[in-house]
């Protein structure tokens, strides 16, 4: 905490922070609604939203309720998804920059489609093998990391810069942190405690691979929804849903002067 605080208190605002201000100092932008109102509004706010609130969701269920599922009711030995959210954490440190380079060359929404649609295919076969005892520790320990890399880290890698860029310039503080927050809050907060009800009730771990499911299908569906956001010119005004035609237009300009 000591270096964060040290870290922000020393790091420059961002070039298009200082533009934007140093253009309304003299010359004030044109009349903008920036309410909560006009928030909840925007296609890019909810879009936004749904990312989060997917990668946030399986975070909270892979992370949080699985691990206390498997050693307090399936009564696994404890070291078995510690060690492994702990060997898949290590492993972030290359896969996380491995997919924002990727998302750099090949766009921000495809490698999120693809990343959900095999979270939701890995759900189930995963699932099924981290629940049995019957297979080795090992086994086990790797399916835990393959899906928490699926569906957690791989998601977490995009999800900054995406939603960033998702905003425009004016709003993109207070928008990016509400809907990364309230995402979060509801997913993480709500979802272990749901998953817990469910598995109660049904006396299976069933409801782990469905809640796993929805919270992928909500990340797939916003991300087919969202625009291309890669190379966005980060000093308009305009949230990226709200102006598609101009950010369509100014991307096919960049590619083809590539």
């Amino acid at each position: 905490m000591i270096f964060a605080i040290w870290l922000r208190m020393n790091l420059k605002e961002s070039p298009v922070f200082e533009k934007v201000n140093d253009a309304e100092t003299v010359a004030p932008a044109a009349a903008q609604d920036t309410s909560l109102g006009a928030m909840f509004k925007s296609k890019s706010f909810w879009l936004a939203t749904g990312l989060r609130f997917g990668q946030a969701g399986n975070s909270g269920l892979i992370q949080t309720f699985l691990a206390g599922y498997l050693v307090q009711t399936l009564l696994f030995d404890k070291a078995i998804p510690t060690d492994a959210l702990m060997i898949s954490s290590i492993l972030g440190f290359l896969t996380i920059p491995l997919l924002g380079w990727l998302s750099d060359k090949v766009g921000r929404r495809l490698p999120y489609i693809l990343l959900n649609i095999s979270a939701i295919i890995l759900a189930y076969p995963m699932l099924s093998i981290i629940v049995d005892k019957s297979y080795a520790p090992g086994v086990i320990m790797l399916s835990i990391i393959v899906i928490h890399n699926f569906a957690v880290l791989g998601l977490f890698a995009l999800e900054n810069i995406t939603m960033a860029e998702m905003f425009g310039s004016r709003n993109r503080f207070t928008r990016m942190a509400i809907s990364k927050e309230a995402g979060g809050l509801v997913a993480v907060g709500f979802g272990p405690v749901l998953a817990g009800i469910f598995c109660n009730m049904t006396g299976s771990w069933w409801p782990i691979v469905a809640m796993l499911v929805a919270y992928s299908l909500i990340g797939l569906v916003s991300a087919l929804l969202m625009p291309e956001v890669r190379d966005r010119d980060l000093s308009e005004a305009e949230d990226a849903a709200e102006a598609p035609h101009k950010e369509a237009v100014a991307y096919g300009a960049l590619s083809s002067r590539r």
